[in-house]
């Protein structure tokens, strides 16, 4: 089987990104088992932020087990993450022994990036961990989230990260859209598009994504893959993303 398609290479590269994130907090960790099963902690309380996550196209249902009664777990919410929609009744056992129920898809799409891309984004402009409060008030309104919520996502290690970068989009020198973007190789991956409530539906969403993506070609992506929500899919299908698989996440 191949396992270096463009769908493959794009979820090892999710993964890298979520360590290097881990990376840049107090108590953060990732472990890979032999098999490719991962145990991600970034401390937060996120629960997508935590847990197990197996990006192989045969995730090993006992390394699955052993990884969800790691005692990095204990006091934080966490999740289970697999790719793929068929998954193996054994799998679904372990989630569901550890209280971590439904199950939901997640759609994972890709693009390829070309010089068309590299046109700028008027009002699109990079953020340093110097404008980390900003940034995180901008994160914590897109999501309609708490603010403190938000931090991880706006530690100032975080923002000045050489593979990571992130972006607001402002109008009238007011942020109105935010973006994330994170390199691995010649792939990037897409976080955070997020819209302030009184901007939604005016083209500030696309704007955001268009940022990452500008700025990506440039610093040599040439592909770029994201984790889309139901209401963010139609978006992405408009800008040419497409469905690469979905993957199952248990919560």
């Amino acid at each position: 089987m191949n396992t270096n398609t463009p769908a493959d290479r794009a979820a090892r590269a999710w993964l890298d990104v979520h360590g290097a994130l881990a990376a840049t907090q107090p108590n953060g960790y990732l472990h890979l088992s032999p098999t490719g099963t991962a145990e991600l902690v970034t401390g937060t309380q996120i629960p997508v932020l935590n847990g197990v996550i197996a990006v192989t196209r045969a995730p090993d249902a006992g390394e699955i087990a052993g990884a969800a009664n790691s005692s990095r777990f204990e006091g934080l919410p966490w999740s289970l993450r697999v790719r793929g929609e068929a998954v193996d009744n054994r799998i679904a056992a372990v989630a569901a022994a550890h209280g971590l129920e439904p199950r939901r898809p997640l759609p994972f799409m890709l693009r390829e990036l070309t010089a068309a891309d590299a046109a700028p984004v008027p009002g699109a402009r990079r953020v340093t961990g110097a404008e980390s409060a900003a940034y995180q008030r901008a994160l914590a309104a897109g999501f309609d989230a708490p603010l403190d919520g938000m931090a991880i996502f706006a530690h100032p290690r975080l923002l000045d990260h050489p593979s990571m970068s992130a972006y607001l989009i402002e109008r009238g020198g007011e942020p109105v859209a935010t973006a994330f973007a994170a390199h691995s190789g010649d792939l990037v991956g897409i976080f955070n598009i997020a819209v302030l409530p009184p901007f939604r539906r005016q083209g500030f969403g696309r704007a955001a994504t268009a940022a990452v993506l500008s700025d990506a070609y440039a610093k040599g992506a040439r592909t770029a893959f994201l984790h889309s929500t139901t209401d963010g899919r139609p978006l992405y299908d408009h800008m040419g993303f497409h469905l690469a698989e979905n993957w199952t996440i248990f919560t």
